[in-house]
């Protein structure tokens, strides 16, 4: 399909898409991007991230209380969502009760959480064997926050043939189900950074896993995460290290001149073509994925994040 006939076809599509009415419409905003906060949108709810965990067990960054947003309504609920760097090492060390760093990251949430409604924990790197210590942190932070606050947490795709296959697989929807006030889904990254090309999150999947979440939690307590990107993945590996007798090979197929001086030893340069392979999220791909979850009365959709939806995307919503 040409690429001006497919745009056509992507607006088309999102112009005869009817509005759904979610209770609840979620959607995260980054520190210091404000401004993309929409004039126009059906947002309830707006996740502030993100307050990080810094190597002490201490917050850092984020925001220390509600954004002013001239786009957001009088009744806009406003949650912290705290999180901490990709590393299973680093969960396994703040989870363990044993150390001084668990509690410390519990009472550094309950003294900064006072001016919002509520708090999320978005903890992503918590390997197998850190279920039990992920759970009951979980169950520790429910406990220790203000009646007054919504307490929410987000928690990875996950699907059933993957719960068969991982049983100890830390993101025990049923169990989180019970602990928190809404169940953030992430149902993304299908296809990530540093794997295979394909899309961030097709219909199929996120078919899946939203079967799954109706079986194993309170759909009341359900909120479907929704991707608003896209990503690139380069088929060509460029970057790379050489033996020595490679070095030549590529300088001889590549014809290029080759520089050499004893200070720097040698180097040439040439111009090659990759393939790059993009997966976005279009009008059309988003409008099925809400569609679906229309289908059950959950509690609403999480939008990942403001100021990567596609040109119109708010507007349509807020028709």
């Amino acid at each position: 399909m040409k690429p001006l006939l497919a745009l056509v076809v992507f607006c088309l599509a999102a112009l005869s898409t009817p509005a759904r009415d979610f209770p609840e419409t979620w959607a995260y905003l980054m520190k210091g991007e404000e401004r993309y906060f929409p004039a126009v949108s059906p947002i309830t709810d707006v996740g502030c991230f993100s307050a990080a965990v810094d190597g002490d067990g201490r917050l850092s960054g984020g925001h220390l209380k509600p954004p002013a947003l001239s786009g957001a309504g009088a009744d806009t609920r406003y949650h912290l969502v705290i999180t901490i760097p990709w590393s299973t090492t680093l969960a396994h060390i703040y989870l363990n009760p044993e150390l001084p760093f668990r509690q410390r990251i519990i009472d550094g949430i309950v003294a900064r959480c006072g001016p919002f409604d509520g708090v999320q924990i978005d903890i992503e790197s918590v390997s197998s064997k850190d279920k039990a210590a992920f759970l009951k942190f979980l169950v520790a932070v429910k406990k220790a926050l203000p009646d007054d606050k919504i307490f929410s947490v987000a928690v990875m795709a996950r699907w059933a043939a993957h719960k068969q296959k991982n049983p100890s697989d830390a993101f025990d929807y049923a169990f989180i189900g019970k602990v928190a006030d809404r169940v953030i889904i992430m149902a993304y990254d299908e296809h990530y950074r540093g794997g295979a090309a394909g899309p961030v999150a097709s219909l199929p999947w996120c078919r899946s896993i939203f079967d799954h979440a109706l079986q194993t939690i309170p759909a009341e307590k359900i909120v479907m995460g929704v991707p608003l990107y896209g990503r690139a993945w380069q088929k060509e590996a460029i970057a790379k290290s050489f033996r020595n007798p490679e070095v030549w090979t590529d300088l001889r197929i590549n014809r290029a001149e080759l520089a050499s001086t004893p200070e720097e030893g040698g180097s040439y340069s040439y111009t090659t073509n990759v393939t790059i392979n993009v997966h976005f999220e279009s009008m059309p791909s988003l409008n099925a994925k809400l569609d679906l979850y229309a289908t059950q009365p959950v509690a609403g959709v999480a939008f990942w994040r403001i100021s990567q939806e596609p040109r119109g995307f708010w507007e349509q919503l807020a028709d």
